[in-house]
């Protein structure tokens, strides 16, 4: 489904797949700067599982499907991506519960994929997820279930393995979460008497983490993410109840601490995924998830964040008060492979701040702090963060805020 520009869809393409398809998830896995899509395939054998991957070439048709084998043996249960191997292509690694087992194909940077590797586990695995937690450009795993976490550093040689913590978790998430330019780890599970519990565990740096005191809640909940909300640079947190009633939103108040803002009551049931994007382009970010009836009919549910503290159902759009504040902001070339030129033009002696986010929210760079300034304005971006790295393949937002309330924010996408 296309977006139109403003939180509106339309349906562009389908695609019947024989057999079982998963969660779906997206990313840059071939050279062109469309995003492709993949997901987990079962086939009529219960104990044979393949990655899915449907490669957009940008005709808004995905085709060209691939199946690349990955284990025979019990189920893939989890899934992920990142730059294991630091040659800017994403990878996929992948989980069995049952064989007390985590995987990873490799990407040549044009879509094909090696070979997968398999590595024991002594405990039965219930997620993984990737990022880079020591700021040497190779995305790390995270591997989390039964009583332990751990981490595997990822090195010119292979894996260096680190044990976190050996407590009972279910989900693992990675986050900048107190905004320091490194990656946070959040672990959160069910507990006790309907509670669910979230620890926080700092990134010290030199792959060092200290355990911050976990939060508890109730009910249960299942799928979660992490986004910031309310555009304040902290990333906030949004739970789905496994009781079917809504969801759930805390706020990042500092220091590894969360607080209750609102619960979203929905009706629907089942829910099977949970993913954070500003779907409308009012520089605020919004909630997309998909949820089932009896097990037959599912849907897209979307809640789009108003920028005041509410999501409601119809997109708000961008934030638009006076005609002086329209486009104000543009890119060129968009997307862009080494640089690109962000334009400002106001006509107004104010206040503005230029910001550029990745799409889970984290800072990247700053170019304009809180500087009076009218007419136009040219910026080259070279694609690199805070500390002078180039960043990754992706999507990124460029946000301008003028007297402290963004006004506009523009997708940025480097290939």
């Amino acid at each position: 489904m296309n977006n139109t520009g403003n939180g509106y869809f339309q349906l562009s393409d389908s695609l019947k797949v024989e057999y079982g398809v998963f969660n779906i998830l997206g990313d840059f896995f071939d050279n062109n700067s469309f995003i492709d899509i993949y997901t987990r395939l079962q086939t009529t054998d219960p104990y044979t599982e393949n990655i899915l991957i449907i490669y957009n070439f940008g005709d808004t048709k995905f085709d060209n499907i691939k199946q690349f084998y990955l284990y025979n043996g019990a189920p893939i249960n989890g899934y992920s991506n990142g730059d294991i191997n630091n040659n800017n292509s994403e990878d996929i690694v992948f989980i069995c519960n049952n064989d007390f087992l985590w995987g990873i194909i490799y990407n040549d940077g044009t879509g094909n994929f090696s070979s997968p590797e398999y590595f024991t586990l002594d405990f039965p695995p219930t997620d993984i997820e990737c990022a880079d937690l020591n700021d040497d450009g190779r995305s790390d795993i995270v591997v989390t279930g039964g009583s332990k976490t751990e981490i595997y550093f990822s090195t010119e040689t292979g894996f260096n393995q680190q044990l976190l913590t050996e407590t009972l978790y279910l989900y693992v998430l990675i986050s900048d979460f107190d905004n320091d330019n490194d990656n946070d780890i959040i672990l959160h599970t069910t507990y006790y008497a309907n509670h669910h519990r979230a620890y926080f565990f700092e990134n010290l740096g030199n792959n060092e983490f200290f355990e911050h005191d976990h939060f508890d809640f109730t009910p249960f909940c299942s799928y979660a993410q992490i986004a910031d909300f309310n555009n304040d640079s902290l990333p906030d947190m949004v739970f789905i109840a496994d009781n079917h009633s809504g969801l759930y939103i805390y706020n990042n108040i500092g220091d590894f601490t969360i607080e209750y803002q609102q619960f979203i009551p929905h009706q629907r049931t089942n829910p099977q995924g949970l993913f954070c994007e500003d779907y409308d382009n009012n520089g605020f970010i919004d909630i997309a998830f998909t949820s089932g009836v009896g097990g037959i009919d599912y849907y897209l549910n979307i809640l789009f964040n108003d920028g005041k503290g509410n999501f409601v159902e119809d997109p708000v759009g961008i934030i638009e008060k006076e005609d002086k504040q329209k486009n104000i902001l543009s890119c060129y070339p968009n997307p862009f492979t080494d640089k690109t030129t962000i334009s400002i033009n106001t006509n107004n002696n104010e206040k503005i701040k230029l910001e550029i986010y990745d799409i889970q929210g984290k800072l990247i760079r700053t170019f304009i702090d809180d500087k009076p300034y009218t007419g136009v304005y040219k910026i080259i971006w070279n694609g690199d963060d805070l500390n002078g790295k180039e960043v990754l393949a992706g999507i990124y937002f460029a946000c301008i805020t003028a007297n402290g309330k963004v006004i506009q924010s523009i997708k940025l996408i480097k290939k």
